[in-house]
């Protein structure tokens, strides 16, 4: 891709994120203030629609209540001779001055013996419905009550209308008679007079019993949240805010009715108007920065690139290292080309210098082919030599083993005629000539075992533990020689048998024949077996340890010597995979017993 292209979609994408980014800001933090001013609004439109609608509970009330404190309103109850005529006494015209729509006299016994309805013109139209009853006496004569709930008022819901309702005892004339009665005004909240709240309040709202149908206004979440006393706002689209609360009846078993108040955004569709020009504008300007841009780019910074780039193309083109670009144009790109042209001159040098090194190296390839061929016929010769030095080493040991072992055996019969036919003296010196030939023995097996083992590698094939203790115990009689748990698996062969020989044998020769040897083994979690061959003689000095399984290793303060024998038993032992090493029988006491470990793979079971 070119650099200008390049340049265009990035100076794009660049202005297409700032107007992303103007967009999030505007609506998450312009248009969530303005919304969040507008809420808390509608919120005080409806705490102060609900604050109306106190105070006209509370003038209701305060009517019923100066009603019910007149001895007129006592003298109801009175004798018929002298009583009250209840229909003179709440007079039409003050009852509508009032704002009362219904008047309902209950006596002592909660039964009803007077009531009326005011029109709205002022006119004493018929008693108060008797359906009434039912919302007065769930609330201001509730049921064991008759006397009534003194200064009850709220408001509930009857034929599907908003209503106040109050309730005061009468006085009687009677000071020991605390009350004759009760007193119940009630006045409806139809359309005219919420529009009159409307009015007053300067705002529009309603108030209506909640029914099923209410869902479309609420959800069920926002219900139960109104009911519990917040007040919901909400969206009514671009123009108005909606601001619901619940009111509850004052009913023993209460209703609700829904105050619902909207409010305009006027506000709102003019912020909305006013970002709308403002991004116009923003755009507009980004493109007329973007082509500003993109014009002095193509001036200042492509235009000298593009020149750069041909100059490059034809000298790649060319391969001529001896053109050069014209140095000009800004700072930046006037050293870009001196640096390129400074980068060609050193490229040419080095590229002559290269010749001649390919040329040395073409010379020093030429030599080592030469020196290779040879290493070759010089490796030839090494390797026939070697195998003739190995094939007289072999006839060697064969023939020297072989004069040895048969010189031995007449050493050994001598030693046995000497034995039986000399003297006490005779018979000593027998004993140290076959010992003598026993150790011969020993040296010439342990040296057919090293040549063994570099002629053939071990080839391993599982093998019980238990097999080899027990046939190498039978094969040293008169040692005392205990094996412990032992039933384990492992990979070695026949040759084994020869490592605890030769550990064996370490111990006898130097704790005595009265040295008691132990064999044990366990697992280590790794896939090892460890075996442990213990001896209570005289132990190898911690110095010693690292050393006795080397060649001819020797200790001339506390053994004479470990000989080929423990050697042998690292070679094998090491063939087989695992390690070796020298510890003490008891831990930090090394004058206590020596113990010889080593470690062999282990079989698992199926």
């Amino acid at each position: 891709m070119k650099i200008r292209t390049r340049s265009r979609l990035i100076l794009a994408a660049t202005l297409i994120v700032f107007l992303i980014v103007l967009g999030f800001i505007t609506q998450s933090v312009i248009l969530q203030s303005f919304g969040l001013i507008e809420k808390e609004e509608t919120t005080a439109h409806v705490q102060r629609f609900i604050s109306q609608l106190n105070n006209e509970v509370e003038n209701v009330a305060a009517s019923c209540r100066d009603w019910a404190n007149r001895d007129e309103t006592a003298a109801i109850f009175a004798a018929p001779s002298t009583g009250q005529d209840p229909s003179r006494l709440f007079p039409s015209i003050s009852m509508k001055n009032l704002g009362i729509d219904y008047i309902i006299v209950y006596n002592a016994s909660g039964r009803r013996v007077f009531s009326e309805t005011i029109s709205r013109d002022g006119n004493t139209v018929t008693n108060a419905p008797e359906e009434l009853d039912h919302l007065v006496y769930d609330s201001i004569l509730p049921e064991g009550m008759p006397g009534g709930v003194t200064g009850r008022r709220g408001i509930s819901s009857f034929e599907n209308s908003p209503v106040i309702l109050a309730g005061y005892p009468i006085q009687s004339g009677d000071p020991t008679n605390t009350s004759g009665g009760t007193l119940v005004m009630a006045r409806l909240l139809d359309s005219g007079r919420i529009d009159d709240i409307d009015q007053m309040l300067q705002m529009d709202g309603s108030l209506v019993p909640l029914t099923p149908d209410s869902g479309k206004i609420l959800s069920a979440a926002e219900l139960e949240k109104a009911k519990d006393g917040s007040i919901v706002v909400s969206s009514i689209g671009d123009d108005d805010l909606s601001g619901v609360a619940v009111i509850t009846g004052i009913e023993n078993k209460p209703s609700f009715l829904l105050l619902k108040i909207e409010t305009p955004r006027p506000v709102n569709q003019q912020v909305k108007k006013s970002i709308l020009i403002v991004a116009s504008a923003i755009i507009f300007l980004s493109i007329i920065f973007l082509v500003a841009v993109q014009l002095l780019l193509q001036r200042f910074i492509l235009a000298p690139l593009s020149e750069l780039d041909g100059g490059m193309r034809s000298i790649g083109s060319s391969g001529d290292l001896a053109l050069r670009i014209p140095e000009r144009g800004d700072e930046e790109i006037l050293s870009l080309t001196q640096s390129f042209n400074q980068m060609l001159g050193k490229i040419q040098h080095q590229q002559a210098e290269l010749h001649d090194l390919l040329a040395e190296i073409e010379q020093q390839r030429d030599d080592l082919h030469d020196a290779r061929q040879a290493l070759a016929e010089r490796n030839q010769d090494l390797e026939e030599l070697n195998r003739k030095a190995n094939l007289y080493l072999d006839i060697y040991l064969d023939v020297v083993t072989y004069e040895i072992s048969n010189a031995l055996m007449g050493l050994k019969g001598y030693a046995e005629i000497i034995r039986e036919t000399g003297g006490a003296p005779e018979k000593a010196m027998a004993e140290k000539i076959k010992g003598l030939a026993k150790k011969s023995d020993d040296v010439i097996r342990n040296i057919e075992t090293i040549s063994r083992i570099y002629k053939t590698p071990p080839k391993l094939e599982p093998i019980n533990l238990c097999d080899v203790f027990r046939n190498e115990r039978e094969s040293w009689p008169g040692v005392n020689i205990h094996i412990g748990t032992c039933d384990r698996t492992v990979l070695a062969n026949e040759m084994l048998s020869a490592v605890l020989d030769n550990i064996f044998a370490n111990s006898l020769k130097y704790g005595g024949k009265d040295v008691g040897i132990g064999v044990d083994t366990r697992e280590t979690g790794e896939g090892m077996i460890e075996v442990r061959v213990t001896d209570n003689g005289p132990g190898i000095p911690d110095v010693m340890k690292p050393q006795i399984f080397d060649r001819f290793a020797k200790d001339s303060t506390t053994r004479s010597s470990y000989g080929l024998g423990l050697h042998i038993v690292k070679m094998l032992i090491e063939g087989y995979g695992g390690k070796v090493w020298a510890a003490d029988r008891v831990e930090g006491d090394y004058q206590r017993g020596a113990a010889i470990c080593f470690t062999l793979q282990a079989v698992l079971r199926k």
